[in-house]
Formats: C-alpha cells, structure tokens, sequence
C-alpha cells in the first residue's frame, strides 16, 4: 500500500494526510506500507518496470486525478479507463471523465468513445461476482482498444461512433476464440 502525497512541500494538509496514512498502517501490520511524492509517482509510473510494484494507491484527489489520467493512457486514453468508488455497504461506477458536454454542444455525441464507461461496467460485473463475463469484457476491450484496433474512436467523424466501436467489442464477446486470442496478444 502507498501513501502519495507532497508532504514535504503541502507539510500541513498533505504532512496531516501522511501522518494518518502510517497511523492507520499500524493497525494491519501484515500490509507493508511506503510513501512517494506525487512528482516522483508520476514519473515511477512511466517506468515500465517500476509501476508493476504498486498494488494500492492511497492518496488525496488532486493526486489520484493525476495518476489516473496518466495510468489511463497505458490503457489507451482517458477515454478507455473504468473508475469504482468501493465502500463497505454500497459501490459507484463511472467513466473517469464526465459526459463530453463540448462534443454534444459541436454536434460530435455519436464520437464520443464508449469504452470508460464499458470499463466501468466489467469493474460493476467483477465486483458482484460475475467475474467470468467482467474478464471476458475486459479481453475484448484489450483486443479492441489496445492490441487489434481495427476502429479507431478519434472523438470527429474521422473514426468511429460509438455505437460501431460497441459492435467491435460485442463482435469479439461472442467470439469462441476470445480468451485465446487475448493471451496471444498479452503474451506476443
């Protein structure tokens, strides 16, 4: 678990948040706990061999919009990355980014891209329990938007709708060879 704040420069809000990140640390003794700069993290997360060692994230929202819309363009944008708000009784998905107000306002609504949402979604089937058809959603959102990309979402009517990059990715949900051709991809 990492505690990501600018402690040493914001000492009494983001120090406060620190203070309180160890002391609640304390209590699960089994978590190993660090602490990085929001400056540092940014640059941690470029790297590809270092990001693979952060697991958990803890840290205010300023921060956590950062590195959320930087860790989205591993994915494939901002536009593609999911976002869950988890509490004990109740939970919240969402795109990460809002409805796209200026390209419904340019008459651009059907490029809006589809897949934060789609995330979202897989996150919403994962979290209450129907984890087989959250992963195969998320396989075909990979082979989509990652690895095949046979359409293109470019937001203008130089790429797809959102409706056709939908198609794509159910096209790929009823395919057998699905989960196969994933891991050929991840693998390759």
């Amino acid at each position: 678990m990492t505690c990501v704040t600018k402690a040493n420069v914001v000492k009494t809000t983001d120090g406060r948040f620190l203070e309180n990140f160890y002391r609640i640390a304390k209590e699960y003794p089994g978590i190993e706990a660090d602490d990085w700069y929001i400056d540092i993290m940014t640059a941690k997360l470029v790297d590809e061999k270092r990001r693979r060692d952060f697991q958990v994230m803890v840290l205010p929202n300023l921060y956590g919009d950062i590195l959320t819309d930087e860790a989205a363009e591993f994915q494939g944008g901002v536009g593609t990355a999911g976002s869950a708000n988890i509490g004990k009784q109740y939970a919240m998905f969402e795109a990460i980014h809002g409805s796209a107000p200026r390209m419904v306002t340019e008459g651009r609504a059907k490029y809006a891209d589809p897949c934060s949402m789609i995330r979202a979604e897989a996150m919403l089937l994962n979290h209450i329990g129907y984890t087989q058809k959250g992963k195969a959603l998320e396989m075909a959102l990979d082979i989509t938007g990652q690895y095949e990309k046979k359409l293109a979402i470019t937001g203008r009517a130089t790429g797809a709708t959102g409706t056709a990059f939908t198609d794509y990715i159910m096209d790929w949900l009823k395919n057998p060879k699905l989960e196969a051709s994933w891991e050929g991809y991840v693998k390759g």
